[in-house]
């Protein structure tokens, strides 16, 4: 059997997290280790992990300052460096079918280079009471798309060691800036749409809760909204030329010319008004945000893509 880790960042998470690691440990046809990284709780999180170190043997803790969720889930991330067959990344708060796993890897059994699998969630309540699929249609996994509006959820994915080889270098690391901005699974996402592949499952196998403490749920906020949030909090802006300038920066030797040209165009356009103008004509990028064209354009030329 495959040898997977399981990375999962808590943070004041003592309502939900012991069901999910037992539904983490209860995983079918996979051996698992699970590393728990608490970032910072102040509630019982970190006394019921405790409870499942001194009881299981694959389930370890890590303890730290608090990081931020994208920075501390990447924590993990590196700590587990390239040890594993599979790794996967887990929410605190989820519920895991026992093949979650399994049907990941077998997806990516036989794929060569850095490849990275994700699939549809089947949304529930508080009480797991099923809502429905998340995504009716398939997702674009595009590197493009990723980069202007991701729908890849980071509890989804299951990725091979190919990629986890790039991801762990140290010269290939994102800043802790950028993970405040958009976090890991953006960043795997990219990476992985980018130098590799990216495979999504339409179906489902995980349970993913909707509740009032999500750190990431399903959300609807209006262009309007967004734009004077980033003006209010200057750390919220530039998400996407950050990241395509990081991307850019760190794996281009890694990226096919043509992406390696507009990943850099993107991720420099802030330094003339010239290049400001030229982004204008970037259809396909608000095609893929989902704004209009005067929106993506106002936001160009305010420094906020």
């Amino acid at each position: 059997m495959s040898n997977v880790a399981v990375l999962m960042s808590t943070y004041n998470g003592q309502t939900y997290v012991r069901e999910q690691i037992d539904c983490i440990l209860a995983q079918k046809d996979v051996n698992v280790q699970l590393f728990i990284r608490d970032d910072g709780s102040s509630d019982d999180t970190v006394s019921i992990v405790k409870e499942y170190t001194e009881k299981f043997p694959n389930v370890h803790l890590l303890q730290g300052p608090n990081l931020g969720v994208g920075s501390s889930f990447m924590d993990l991330v590196y700590y587990v460096k390239t040890d594993y067959d599979y790794y996967a990344f887990a929410d605190q708060d989820d519920n895991w079918l026992p093949e979650k796993i399994s049907s990941g890897v077998s997806k990516l059994q036989g794929e060569e280079g850095p490849v990275l699998y994700c699939s549809n969630q089947i949304l529930v309540d508080k009480a797991k009471n099923r809502l429905g699929m998340r995504h009716k249609d398939a997702l674009d996994c595009s590197w493009m798309q990723i980069m202007c509006n991701n729908k890849i959820s980071g509890c989804t994915m299951v990725w091979n060691r190919a990629l986890q080889a790039i991801l762990y270098e140290p010269s290939r690391r994102p800043t802790p800036e950028l993970l405040r901005i958009r976090i890991q699974d953006v960043w795997v996402g990219m990476v992985a749409a980018s130098v590799g592949k990216v495979i999504y499952d339409e179906n489902s196998y995980i349970l993913y809760r909707q509740h009032e403490n999500n750190v990431v749920g399903v959300r609807e906020t209006s262009h309007l909204d967004e734009y004077k949030k980033k003006l209010k909090k200057k750390h919220l802006r530039r998400g996407r030329s950050t990241l395509a300038y990081e991307v850019s920066s760190k794996y281009g030797d890694l990226l096919p010319q043509d992406t390696l040209t507009r990943l850099s165009k993107y991720g420099n356009y802030r330094r003339s008004l010239i290049r400001r103008f030229g982004m204008f004509k970037e259809k396909e990028i608000y095609r893929h945000t989902g704004e209009s064209a005067w929106a993506y354009r106002l936001k160009v030329l305010l420094g906020l893509f």
